[in-house]
């Protein structure tokens, strides 16, 4: 048996993903590190030395421990002088992790400076005591769903179900795992009932529109009328509504996000709806927020019909993101006097 590493990074923004992987990578060290206590310590806990009290805590009992040490790439470069000293100085009964979970910058890891020029850091890559992954994203959510379901719960999901989860959890690994648990429970043979899906999911046709609201946040015009062109045509009032509600929620979240009041959003989604709030900003917040309403009056007015406005209001917002005010005049050219 080989001897467990003396402490290793985790790159990754999905900090549950990096630890199925050590608890995968830990379990091939035998039983008594697959027993060693546990124990999680924040960036608190170094700058007021409890993580350090704690790695020289010598007992008479000696047992193994696991140290999950979160958010390091907010250390000062103080603490990591301290850390590289310690870490000098291996103990046999303890395995700190180093979890780096900054989120992604441009669709790809960024490693800070500041861990790069760090001793302990390049002995751990030399030593290849190192993880690093994107976490779970766009393109590889179906691959990874896929993987945990079948080497997991044994399940076989078709693509009908995948579309559904894809469109309704959030792409982070407590969600597929979660879900993938409950779905195990109600299997027959590995097989499941897509019904048992939409109900577990409150799944209904209208999710799809969080898609386009996504698309329309990340710039892809091109998908966003490319799914008005193939659905477009079967707009009902319902639908267009249901739209004007999600686009709705999710203005009232960048305000909260963009006046610092409390979201409870898990910090992967808050950095990236974050960085859309401040993108907008109040005046193309309130700007939407209008565009919303005056869509819904002119459909239930009977000025205009759901398709055209659907249409300019995809038209208008689109512009708004990409603050072209100069083409804003769809949906305001409605006269709202009787």
């Amino acid at each position: 048996m080989e001897k467990i590493a003396g402490f290793y990074f985790c790159h990754c923004p999905d900090v549950q993903l990096a630890k199925e992987y050590m608890e995968e990578y830990i379990s091939s060290f035998g039983n008594e590190w697959i027993k060693a206590e546990r124990h999680t310590f924040w960036v608190d806990d170094l700058l007021s030395n409890k993580f350090f009290i704690a790695l020289d805590e010598v007992s008479f009992e000696i047992k193994k421990k696991i140290f999950f040490i979160r958010d390091t790439h907010e250390l000062n470069a103080e603490i990591w002088k301290r850390l590289s000293l310690a870490l000098g100085k291996p103990r046999e009964d303890v395995f700190p992790i180093f979890f780096i979970n900054n989120t992604l910058d441009k669709g790809k890891l960024k490693l800070p400076v500041l861990i790069q020029k760090q001793k302990c850091f390049e002995f751990a890559k030399k030593q290849k005591w190192y993880f690093e992954s994107i976490g779970i994203t766009e393109k590889n959510f179906a691959q990874i769903l896929l993987k945990e379901a079948k080497q997991k719960y044994d399940l076989s999901l078709s693509n009908d179900i995948i579309h559904i989860l894809q469109n309704t959890l959030s792409p982070d690994y407590n969600s597929i795992n979660n879900v993938l648990a409950q779905l195990y429970l109600f299997s027959e043979n590995g097989e499941i009932n897509i019904n048992v899906v939409a109900q577990l999911t409150n799944y209904t046709p209208e999710l799809g529109l969080f898609d386009i609201v996504k698309k329309i946040e990340t710039g892809k015009a091109k998908e966003v009328w490319s799914f008005f062109i193939k659905e477009g045509r079967i707009v009902e009032d319902s639908y267009l509504f249901a739209f004007i509600a999600i686009m709705a929620r999710e203005m009232r979240l960048l305000w909260k996000i963009k006046a610092n009041e409390p979201t409870f959003l898990n910090n992967q989604i808050l950095n990236y709806k974050t960085k859309i709030a401040q993108q907008l900003g109040f005046t193309y917040i309130s700007k939407i927020i209008s565009l919303l309403t005056f869509a819904e009056f002119s459909v239930k007015s009977g000025k205009k019909d759901p398709l055209e406005t659907f249409e300019e209001l995809l038209k208008d917002i689109t512009n708004i993101y990409n603050k072209n005010l100069m083409e804003l005049a769809l949906l305001y050219s409605v006269k709202t006097s009787e």
